[in-house]
């Protein structure tokens, strides 16, 4: 009778990190996708940009200056005369909400510096400018 020779299988002492791995990139496609819709504008602005950038994740007043020079308050365009009390009701339904200015990057500075000025004295305290990161 021959001795049986038994081969043990040994034991994995490692961790299968693969799993781990598919639902990190799941996570990352599906922040990606739902990053860009925080801030949802429906007029095309070419922003400027920089090298870093905040998020916000509140409820924000979204005011949008176009190439043109038209100024848009949560994608309805005001006339920059009807801008400061288009914003005291906008901040009266939403009191202390960020304001976002996006501005195009071609649009005349003076412009931008007028919706800032309207802005502080609409009684707006948290106010940003919205750039594009550089790559």
């Amino acid at each position: 009778m021959r001795g049986r020779t038994r081969v043990r299988a040994g034991l994995i002492a490692g961790i299968n990190i693969t799993p781990l791995t598919d639902v990190v990139l799941v996570l990352l496609v599906i922040f990606m996708i739902a990053t860009p819709l925080l801030i949802r504008s429906e007029i095309k602005v070419n922003l400027p940009r920089t090298a870093a950038a905040d998020a916000a994740a509140q409820k924000t007043i979204v005011v949008t200056i176009d190439s043109a020079g038209n100024v848009y308050v949560d994608g309805g365009r005001v006339a920059l005369a009807q801008l400061a009390p288009t914003l005291s009701a906008a901040l009266g339904k939403r009191p202390n909400a960020p304001v976002i200015i996006m501005g195009d990057r071609d649009v005349r500075y003076d412009l931008v510096v007028r919706v800032l000025e309207i802005a502080r004295t609409s009684g707006v305290n948290k106010l940003s400018l919205a750039v594009e990161v550089k790559k």
